[in-house]
């Protein structure tokens, strides 16, 4: 083949190359949601009681019911339906049997039975549906010592906790209480877990109560079965890891200044290896055949890139929406997008903002339509 004619070809791959990444760095990826204007608000002066700040919250979609308490000021639990109607509160703190020390989670089980954790890491306190207390179980004494970070039941009521210990150490539990018994699943001690700078996985469940985990340093997701068998890891490369920078700390003072965390020079300088680095991924949810994975990788708004696929991990779509990367804070569930107060499209703040502090205040729960354009629908 003549020489000319060899660098035309070169040429034109070149430029073929070129314009494919112009191209794609010009697609804005769409956003997970339908309409930036919430379907319903929970939690304000026409639905229900105010709260100073929503981060732990409970979705029974099998009773049409939602529960919110105010994590800086948990008093009592605020139930709703899913039109976003308050229907009742019910809770109090003190230290009688069926009061709360300080509510941190809940989970909810087949009956539409509440069980809470509230801080004090020994029992769980099981309320009706309807808020009447109930019981109070006792943890197995190997769980008593971990401080409980998530909650969730599988469909033949088997409790699965994931527990953060003093070192910042995580372990996954399954505590099957008809049985008195209890699997550790999972366990990691590697990650370096320092004052805000304490990315947890997340779980999630599907239809057949296999648990999926994600990882806390790699683009991976581990899947286990109801024995609590490893039987799948589904793993993705990404171009790079993103260091975790000074101006991640930069959080909201008094007057909305921005300022930064306390002592961040000492929590960076505490930080070594993979641990400096955010996690690829820090959630995932799962909504009828589909998997939402959040990744760490973020748009030009300050949202965060969500890839989606197919039960066998198969590509559907790429989206994108704000997120709180330390601890995933949305759930879907047939369809929507549930998620606290956190959006802000104003870029002089988000961009000012570091990660380690919401963009805005988590005061009511917000509900969203999935855009049915990113799935092609």
């Amino acid at each position: 083949m003549p020489k000319r004619i060899l660098i035309i070809l070169s040429l034109i791959l070149f430029l073929s190359f070129f314009l494919a990444n112009c191209l794609e760095k010009n697609n804005s990826i769409p956003a997970l949601i339908e309409n930036k204007e919430p379907i319903h608000i929970l939690g304000n002066s026409e639905t229900g009681p105010f709260y100073q700040f929503i981060w732990n919250y409970l979705i029974d979609p099998n009773n049409s019911r939602v529960y919110i308490w105010d994590y800086l000021n948990p008093e009592a639990i605020d139930a709703y339906d899913l039109n976003g109607k308050h229907l009742f509160t019910f809770g109090k703190r003190g230290s009688g049997p069926a009061d709360f020390l300080a509510l941190s989670n809940a989970a909810v089980d087949s009956s539409g039975n509440l069980w809470i954790n509230d801080g004090n890491r020994k029992t769980l306190k099981v309320f009706s549906k309807n808020g009447e207390y109930i019981r109070n179980v006792s943890l197995p004494i190997e769980i008593q010592s971990v401080y409980i970070r998530k909650m969730i039941f599988n469909k033949y009521d088997e409790l699965y906790l994931l527990g953060q210990g003093s070192e910042g150490s995580i372990s996954i539990w399954k505590l099957d209480f008809g049985k008195n018994d209890q699997i550790k699943i999972y366990e990691e001690k590697q990650r370096k877990r320092i004052s805000v700078v304490e990315f947890i996985p997340d779980i999630a469940l599907d239809e057949n109560s296999n648990l999926f985990i994600t990882d806390s340093f790699d683009y991976i997701i581990h899947i286990f079965n109801r024995e609590g068998k490893l039987i799948k890891s589904f793993s993705k490369k990404v171009k790079k890891k993103e260091p975790i920078k000074e101006e991640d700390f930069n959080i909201f003072g008094e007057g909305l200044r921005i300022i930064k965390f306390p002592g961040y020079k000492e929590i960076l300088g505490q930080l070594t290896g993979p641990s400096k680095y955010f996690p690829s991924i820090f959630g995932i949810n799962i909504d009828s055949n589909l998997i939402y994975v959040w990744t760490s990788e973020m748009d030009e708004q300050r949202r965060y890139i969500i890839d989606i696929y197919d039960r066998n991990f198969k590509k559907k779509a790429k989206a994108c929406y704000f997120n709180f990367i330390k601890d995933n804070v949305a759930k879907i569930i047939d369809g929507k997008l549930y998620i606290p107060r956190i959006e802000n499209y104003d870029l002089q703040v988000t961009k000012n903002l570091g990660r380690f502090s919401f963009f805005n205040s988590p005061d009511h729960l917000q509900v969203y339509a999935i855009s049915k354009n990113i799935l092609g629908l």
